[in-house]
């Protein structure tokens, strides 16, 4: 007779599945825990998140909010800007610093800013510059103030602390105090006009100054009330 197997087949099969379903009915258990614990951890995270947001609006609503008012809205290092006057003739501005004004689109506050335009066609380049300027660059009118220092090709030099100069049509003008130095001498006024290519200088409210003459040689003549050069 042969070997005889009390257990049937099926048993068998129930017996070795039974180790398998155990470990696989644990390994979710702990699935089902870890699960269960990043759900506890994230709804922590979320309820700290939600205290901190509550604490800053409700600190944020008791303080005082100061608004500081801002001027210019974009800042340029070294900017250069160049145009033609009226005669076809080129200039170049230049400055450190340039920050378009707020409110004013066409408008650009100049820090040491630098012209560089010519009298006429052929000559060599004549300059302003000062501390301080405003540029509308639509307009083409270049305004500034302190130190503003005036030097054409012809030998002319003059110191101010306002300069309101139309770049087109090649006029300057201010209303400050101006003292000019040339082959003509030394004059003052209280304000003043360039016209004519920066060659007329027209003193306004007064003006005093010695001008050089050319009956004497070396002779000099000192003037007072004189308007125009």
């Amino acid at each position: 007779m042969g070997d005889f197997d009390p257990i049937p087949a099926d048993a068998r099969g129930l017996d070795e599945w039974a180790p398998k379903r155990t470990l696989t009915l644990a390994a979710a258990r702990a699935h089902t825990r870890r699960v269960r614990l990043l759900q506890y951890a994230l709804l922590a995270m979320a309820a700290v998140l939600l205290t901190v947001l509550i604490f800053e609006f409700s600190t944020r609503s008791q303080s005082v909010i100061i608004e500081t008012e801002v001027d210019e809205t974009v800042r340029m290092v070294n900017p250069r800007y160049v145009g033609r006057t009226s005669d076809g003739l080129p200039y170049t501005l230049t400055s450190a610093e340039a920050g378009r004004v707020r409110g004013k689109p066409n408008e650009l506050n100049l820090t040491t800013p630098l012209l560089n335009f010519y009298r006429l066609k052929g000559v060599e380049a004549s300059t302003i510059d000062a501390l301080t300027g405003i540029y509308n660059d639509v307009d083409q009118v270049l305004e500034l103030r302190q130190d503003v220092v005036l030097t054409t090709d012809d030998g002319n030099t003059c110191y101010t602390s306002h300069a309101r100069i139309f770049l087109e049509t090649k006029l300057v003008e201010g209303d400050e105090p101006i003292r000019c130095l040339g082959d003509f001498g030394i004059v003052e006024g209280n304000a003043y006009e360039i016209r004519d290519n920066y060659s007329t200088f027209i003193f306004k409210d007064g003006m005093n100054g010695i001008l050089e003459s050319d009956q004497a040689e070396g002779g000099a003549e000192l003037i007072q009330g004189a308007e125009e050069l």
